[in-house]
């Protein structure tokens, strides 16, 4: 039997090819936050929604425009992630960024129901076999539309 001899350089050079990708942090597309546990999280195009850094934002099927002052539209998001510790982490930092919990659904999926002033953010979380899924949906309140308790009234 031939024993191979690999020169320790090279061995040296392969353990840090290795460990290269684990210590390297990618930019993502928001604004860089840490939420009271720890979690590394940014704010996208809604400047009042945080995202845990476990999600990946896909860009291709979200769309997000300007109506008047406000910014609505679609995130959507995928990652590998617990789905009730998501529907925590939004519970949790969407009341510090100003919004209401209004409701929420549990168990096939999590639905959450956001208010904020003129506007409102419906987040679905789905399982999927190898990732979870997030929708995080932001529109307008019909300004003619019967005030719900809670929200003020202009």
């Amino acid at each position: 039997m031939k024993i191979i001899r690999i020169p320790g350089v090279a061995v040296i050079l392969f353990l840090l090819a290795l460990m290269l990708p684990g210590c390297m942090t990618a930019q993502k597309g928001g604004t860089s936050s840490v939420s009271d546990k720890g979690t590394r999280a940014s704010y996208y195009d809604f400047d009042d929604i945080l995202i845990p850094s476990e999600l990946s934002l896909d860009k291709k099927n979200s769309f997000v425009f300007t109506a008047g002052r406000s910014k609505v539209g679609i995130l959507l998001f995928s990652g590998r992630v617990e789905p009730s510790s998501l529907a925590a982490f939004f519970q949790s930092n969407m009341q510090k960024d100003g919004w209401r919990l209004l409701n929420s659904f549990k168990y096939r999926q999590y639905l959450l129901i956001f208010l904020k002033e003129e506007r409102t953010c419906g987040i679905t979380i789905t399982e999927k076999t190898f990732s979870t899924k997030a929708e995080v949906r932001v529109g307008l309140i019909e300004q003619g539309s019967p005030e719900i308790k809670g929200t003020q009234s202009r």
